[in-house]
């Protein structure tokens, strides 16, 4: 039986769809390119179209909006209905083009306990055994090795337009230290690595695990909106004002932020900001995962961030990394 595809469900799906509808999920204030989309849909026979089209209408309108039973839900995430929505109810209307403007594709990334040897090689997972290129050394901290956390095959994530920035070929590898009984939650210079193997042609599983083993995960992917918290570098932009409701009403009824490992977008922060500036990027997010078996403090996250610059240059080894917990 063959694996499940970790990508099941992209957006795009006809061809020449992609380049289109990045357009419209660069700035989804942008009513125009919208409905220009609108338009190629119609010319393709597909009923996306018309629901687009009466989307954009009917939100301007203050009209509700119509249900998205034509439509995937990882297609009507990225093209902002569901946002439009949450706006509408929201009463934010006001601010809508400010927040639409700055959402952000993003993958969310689900996780199912799967036998190692059911995860063909090369496979994103979580944890489990690594596969490394020929001769690469395991990495270790203070003279004890690294746990293995997870890695990400790009050509899998290849076709979501969230991964546009991320190179289309390669392996993302991700190594910690990981202590229970000390809470991990502190993480000093060298105690984690993240790697990047551009070539995936000679991988192989590795035999055994230095450190003790979390169990092995396949994930699926599907894309999603992430928007800025309330205290980011954005907070002006998003035009709300010093009016706490607002900014009350934004976080818990718009922006929807939540749990889970997330790929690209805005990172949802536990403690506060940890961009500190508009050029850093949020790379990856890894929760605390009960089917792989670990805890970052009390439930906490690790996110890992990137320079704009560092991300278009492929220099992954200048990525930096932080915890967070309740």
């Amino acid at each position: 039986m063959p694996a499940k595809p970790a990508f099941p469900e992209p957006a795009a799906t006809l061809p020449g769809e992609a380049d289109i509808l990045a357009t419209v999920v660069g700035n989804l204030a942008d009513d125009t390119a919208k409905l220009v989309y609108a338009d190629w849909l119609e010319e393709h026979d597909d009923p996306r179209g018309k629901l687009l089209r009466d989307s954009v209408t009917a939100f301007r309108a203050g009209k509700k909006l119509p249900p998205l039973k034509v439509a995937p839900k990882p297609w009507c995430e990225l093209v902002g209905i569901p946002l439009l929505n949450k706006i509408q109810l929201s009463e934010l209307t006001a601010q809508a083009d400010k927040i639409l403007a700055l959402a952000r594709p993003a993958l969310t990334c689900k996780s199912t306990r799967t036998a190692d040897a059911k995860i063909p090689v090369g496979a994103s997972k979580l944890s489990g055994l690594p596969d490394l290129p020929p001769k690469a050394a395991w990495p270790v901290f203070q003279g004890e090795p690294l746990h293995f956390l997870a890695q990400f095959n790009l050509a899998e994530l290849s076709k979501s337009l969230a991964c546009r920035e991320l190179p289309n070929t390669g392996l993302i590898s991700i190594f910690s230290v990981y202590d229970e009984d000390e809470g991990n939650d502190d993480f000093p210079k060298g105690s984690w690595r993240l790697f990047y193997f551009p070539d995936t042609s000679k991988l192989a599983r590795s035999l055994s695990d230095p450190g003790s083993t979390f169990r092995s995960c396949r994930l699926e992917f599907q894309e999603t909106l992430s928007l800025p918290a309330w205290d980011s570098p954005w907070k002006k932009e998003l035009g709300l004002g010093l009016d706490q409701s607002n900014w009350d009403v934004y976080q818990e009824q718009v922006a929807g932020f939540g749990s889970g490992q997330q790929i690209l977008g805005y990172p949802s922060p536990i403690q506060g900001d940890m961009l500190g500036k508009k050029t850093v990027r949020h790379l990856l997010t890894l929760d605390s995962d009960d089917n792989a078996g670990w805890m970052w403090g009390d439930g906490g996250c690790l996110y890992f961030l990137i320079d704009e610059a560092d991300l278009k240059a492929k220099r992954f080894d200048r990525v930096r990394m932080e915890m967070q917990c309740g």
